[in-house]
């Protein structure tokens, strides 16, 4: 997991520099405040960006999920949403993986191993196969917009 500011994203090592990152953080920079909801291709099978917005759950209502292969890159318009981790090997599968849809749920643990805050104007990189519980109330806020690039791993071989 990566976390940080979308105005810092060129000085994370290795993002600045890719093609594919550049195509999702300039799309995030230029065009995600007045982009609809739905999804906007970025150019390559699978590589889009995906805009929603839904209320917050409290951390027995949220789900957590996991991708073989791809990478969700979650940035925040407005409101936020706390997003929790925790080792695939600490988590017990439901064995619902789709292909279709390249998630797949597990048991929502005792506690989380780590959580942050997505505020406005941040984003958090969850690669593929790092489980993750988006979603959680965040106190004094109550609703998300945000955007998930869907960025497939094999884009960045």
């Amino acid at each position: 997991m990566i976390y940080h500011e979308l105005t810092q994203w060129r000085m994370l090592p290795g993002l600045a520099q890719h093609d594919v990152w550049q195509t999702a953080f300039l799309w995030l920079e230029k065009s995600s405040r007045a982009a609809a909801e739905g999804i906007h291709p970025l150019g390559a099978d699978g590589f889009f960006a995906r805009v929603m917005s839904y209320p917050l759950k409290p951390r027995t209502e949220a789900r957590y999920e996991m991708h073989r292969h791809t990478i969700d890159l979650q940035y925040t318009l407005e409101g936020g949403e706390g997003i929790e981790v925790v080792p695939a090997g600490a988590l017990q599968k439901l064995n619902d993986y789709t292909e279709e849809k390249d998630v797949e749920h597990f048991v929502t643990p005792a506690r989380g191993w780590a959580r942050v805050d997505n505020l406005p104007g941040q984003f958090t990189i969850l690669f593929h196969g790092e489980p993750h519980q988006p979603q959680l109330q965040v106190p004094g806020i109550e609703a998300v917009r945000k955007v998930v690039v869907k960025i497939p791993v094999r884009l960045l071989g």
